[in-house]
Formats: structure tokens, sequence, C-alpha cells
């Protein structure tokens, strides 16, 4: 998705807590465990709401014509990753 901010701007909102609640509004109940973070470029999530499996998504911040360009990549990674992802993110909470 392309969006009209910079770079820097979406990083801010999507490696931070309080960034990543708004992105997520839609998404009530969602626990999030991050996985990897590369300023000011990459990031990575586990996610789930108890109902169905954990997913890893992975972001990609780019700089774009129209400001910033990000590519999700959502997936379900095959038994045991995404059992031991959500179990120890479990385990922390």
């Amino acid at each position: 998705m392309e969006i009209d901010a910079t770079p820097e701007e979406v990083w801010e909102s999507l490696a931070t807590e309080e960034g990543r609640d708004a992105w997520l509004e839609d998404e009530p109940g969602r626990e999030v465990h991050v996985e990897v973070v590369q300023a000011p470029s990459r990031l990575v999530w586990w996610w789930w709401n108890g109902e169905e499996p954990a997913t890893r998504v992975e972001l990609l911040v780019v700089a774009a014509p129209a400001g910033a360009r990000v590519v999700v990549t959502e997936s379900v990674p095959a038994f045991p990753l995404a059992a031991l992802a959500c179990a120890h993110a479990c385990a922390r909470a």
C-alpha cells in the first residue's frame, strides 16, 4: 500500500505500540509479539486472537513517489513455528 507520509513517519507508526494500536484498531483483541525490528525499514510480528492460528506478519517500509510504500506479507508457518511463537509470547504475558 502507498501512504502519503514519509517512510520515517510510517515507521514510527508501525514500530511503536501506540502506532500499532492505531493501525490495528479494526482488529480488537489481537495479541502482538514483535519478533524482528530492523529500523527504519523492516518489522516482523506474530499476532493472534485466541480463536485463529497465530500468523507471522512482515512489514517492509520503502520510499515511494507518493511518500512511502508498505509491503505486508502475512503467513501461517507450519507447525511447530506458529505454536512455539504463541507459546513463547503467551508465557511472557
